[in-house]
């Protein structure tokens, strides 16, 4: 039976025609209520089960960090798993900041409506507005949540707009205090502390890794000097997949990994041994522990029969922090981007069709046949025609950003470091020959030629789908001269940090 002819059967009419003597907030209410009512049964009659959705995303890495990338890379056996079983995206792009990056993902908004450009640089409407941005844009979480998912957060809470709580779209939420500020009213945190980051009054942090400062669900959770951050969520997040492996659910996991702590660091890993400490680790240890995290995550999939109907999207904030982080270039947005449920995703192995950080959650949307308030609008684009093999293409274009630079590609062609106010509006242009491998391109000294004017032009348009602020507003100048004292500014090239202009 078709969704049409069985919704005829029902008493939606009837429903909807009840509501119509109703005040009209209260009868959308009751309307898509009723809408969300019915397609889950719809979906319970024709014997399906909406997908569930897992999204780990780790810290600092860049594609060439694993193995199914880079075959020179130490084996990561478990994401090499996951690229064998779905989609393995060549040409993916986040941006190159953590905080631009997760507001992106989890909005699927450029900053030019979410205002967040930078960790540092946020124009909103006043100075009240720049960490509370989940008050005023949809996460995927609250989309999901508001069609009837169970979600979770779990790991790193940063750049979800300040304290987590159900506003944010997570029913349940088990992650760091990234602040001392953070740690709930009353309670007294007993555990580590790392350094302090490099802003004027900054306080140490509190350990997100041994003996860990952990919140669970708005309260502080009790550790001790054996436990490790990053196990305590894991282990959260497997408990979460049972409890409700009956019903839907979205489960978020930004890892802490391969983040150095505050003042500088890597931890030891629990394979090593406990307790473990905050310095002395490796990123390659980091490496073997993410890949064992994802092992244990799938392995609980299949143990729950959930593997064929959860879509697992594998991906990181931002490049490296060596040489790529921070960077107005690809290097700095260019993240490994993995997606796989093998009842659902075609085994397309690795692609060169290109995809941003924007386009994941209008893939959840589609999905999961959910619905988003009327008019309110998403800059990506679903990856599900894509994903299930109802088309062999996805995108023309990518774009991506930092603070004040912007920078766009299409297969043949980047346009890099467009920058008004550090660097050159016009930016750097190369050409591709159809590689993402930065050897293989082409710098472009001058525009003399008709292809490369051509090209320019054509990026020049695709970066006015994310306009830069008109810089003779007064709150944009105001937030560019506050970013020009922050510590963490940007690069226009390898090395090449912006220098200050007031």
């Amino acid at each position: 039976m078709q969704l049409t002819d069985w919704l005829k059967k029902t008493s939606l009419g009837t429903l909807i025609q009840l509501n119509n003597t109703a005040r009209p907030t209260m009868k959308k209410l009751c309307i898509k209520s009723c809408v969300i009512l019915l397609l889950s049964s719809f979906f319970c009659l024709a014997g399906m089960q909406r997908p569930n959705f897992i999204i780990i995303v780790v810290d600092d890495l860049s594609p060439e960090h694993f193995s199914c990338y880079d075959s020179s890379a130490a084996r990561s056996p478990n994401i090499d798993q996951l690229a064998a079983t779905g989609v393995q995206f060549q040409t993916a792009w986040a941006t190159p900041m953590c905080s631009s990056s997760r507001a992106l993902l989890t909005t699927g908004r450029y900053p030019f409506r979410t205002g967040v450009w930078h960790n540092d640089l946020r124009i909103n409407e006043n100075r009240q507005d720049r960490y509370n941005w989940t008050t005023r844009h949809l996460t995927f979480a609250q989309a999901l949540r508001n069609n009837g998912y169970r979600t979770v957060l779990v790991g790193n809470n940063m750049a979800l707009g300040g304290r987590v709580d159900q506003s944010v779209g997570f029913d349940e939420h088990c992650h760091r205090a990234d602040q001392p500020s953070a740690i709930p009213a009353g309670a007294e945190f007993k555990g580590l502390y790392e350094g302090k980051y490099n802003f004027p009054g900054a306080k140490p942090i509190p350990s997100r890794y041994w003996h860990p400062c952990v919140i669970q669900n708005g309260a502080l959770l009790e550790t001790g000097p054996a436990d490790f951050g990053p196990d305590i969520f894991t282990d959260y997040l497997i408990n979460f997949m049972h409890r409700n492996h009956e019903q839907p659910f979205l489960a978020y996991y930004p890892l802490n990994l391969v983040h150095d702590i505050a003042g500088g660091g890597l931890p030891t890993m629990p394979f090593n041994g406990r307790p473990g400490t905050n310095k002395g680790g490796s990123v390659a240890d980091m490496l073997v522990y993410i890949d064992n995290t994802v092992g244990e995550i799938l392995e609980a999939l299949e143990d729950l029969s959930l593997r064929e109907n959860t879509l697992v999207i594998f991906t990181s904030d931002n490049g490296s922090s060596h040489g790529m982080k921070m960077h107005a270039n690809e290097n700095g947005a260019r993240v490994p981007l993995l997606v796989s449920a093998p009842g659902l995703v075609t085994e397309r192995g690795v692609t060169t069709e290109m995809v941003e950080h924007s386009d994941i959650f209008p893939t959840l949307m589609e999905f999961s046949n959910s619905i988003l308030p009327d008019g309110y609008a998403l800059d990506g684009k679903s990856l599900k025609p894509f994903l299930t093999g109802k088309s062999d293409q996805h995108r023309e274009w990518i774009l991506s950003y930092i603070a004040t630079a912007r920078m766009a590609r299409t297969r043949d062609w980047i346009l890099e470091a467009v920058d008004p106010v550090y660097g050159d509006a016009r930016g750097r242009l190369y050409k591709t020959h159809g590689s993402h491998k930065r050897t293989d391109y082409t710098l472009v000294d001058s525009l003399s030629t008709i292809e490369a004017r051509a090209a320019h032009e054509y990026l020049m348009a695709v970066l006015d789908y994310n306009p830069w602020p008109d810089l003779s507003e007064p709150k944009v100048e105001a937030e560019i001269r506050s970013y020009d004292r922050m510590p963490y500014k940007h690069y226009l090239d390898t090395g090449e940090l912006v220098e200050h202009i007031y």
